[in-house]
């Protein structure tokens, strides 16, 4: 439970960690972002509770140490002392932040944010699952993967519905612009001009954003990427 806690506090991610009996002492390895992750600064109201009674059960104090880096997924987090704007995008494999820095294109730990709900930010690791499942299914094939593309294309979907709504609530706490990412939007026939699904206009972009996006609208606060598929 602490450890789930640690997520909803943005501390810890992916609920990838390694949990077992060494010596009288359990051991637990989750993933971060950062050394300093699990940081009592950054601990929310649930965090803090959790851990006090953990360490009253166990008579003894909780101890952190890092003992490496992950060498499949291991990304540097973002250091921009102030970012422009952030991007909500996430897929089947990322065990890193949903939310990532406009100008460096590199992971925002959700603790370096303001709390988005009930001390932390289980709405939008909730968002989050729900976008891993889709592109599960959709990477997986035969079951539910045309619902699942459904769901991650188009922006009324009710996956894409519920991550609009984050970064509108975002972008009011932290006073930036928050762009929702559609997942591999289309390809366009050579003179079709690429427009924006929701007002319209042309969101073309003369060159990729962070050697990735193909599409921006600043108006709707969308980017998205020429799909590869079609």
């Amino acid at each position: 439970m602490l450890i789930s806690h640690y997520r909803g506090s943005g501390q810890t991610q992916g609920r990838i960690e390694s949990q077992y009996i060494n010596n009288n002492k359990i051991i637990c390895l989750p993933f971060t972002l950062e050394t300093d992750s699990l940081d009592s600064k950054y601990n929310n109201f649930y965090v803090n509770r959790k851990k006090g009674e953990v360490e009253q059960l166990c008579n003894s104090k909780i101890q952190f140490k890092t003992v490496g880096k992950s060498y499949e997924s291991y990304q540097q987090p973002c250091t921009c002392k102030n970012s422009s704007f952030y991007i909500l995008i996430t897929n089947f494999l990322s065990i890193s932040s949903p939310i990532n820095c406009g100008d460096c294109n590199k992971p925002v730990p959700l603790y370096k944010l303001p709390q988005y709900h009930d001390y932390g930010y289980m709405l939008i690791l909730s968002w989050e699952t729900n976008y891993r499942c889709c592109d599960n299914l959709q990477m997986n094939c035969e079951v539910g993967e045309r619902w699942a593309l459904s769901q991650m294309q188009k922006v009324n979907s009710t996956l894409s519905k519920q991550g609009l709504k984050i970064c509108n609530n975002i972008e009011a706490q932290t006073g930036k612009p928050v762009y929702y990412f559609l997942f591999n939007y289309k390809k366009y026939k050579t003179g079709q001009p690429a427009v924006c699904p929701v007002c319209g206009d042309r969101w073309g972009l003369k060159q990729q954003l962070h050697n990735f996006y193909d599409f921006k609208c600043d108006r709707c606060k969308l980017v998205s990427t020429i799909s590869p598929n079609i």
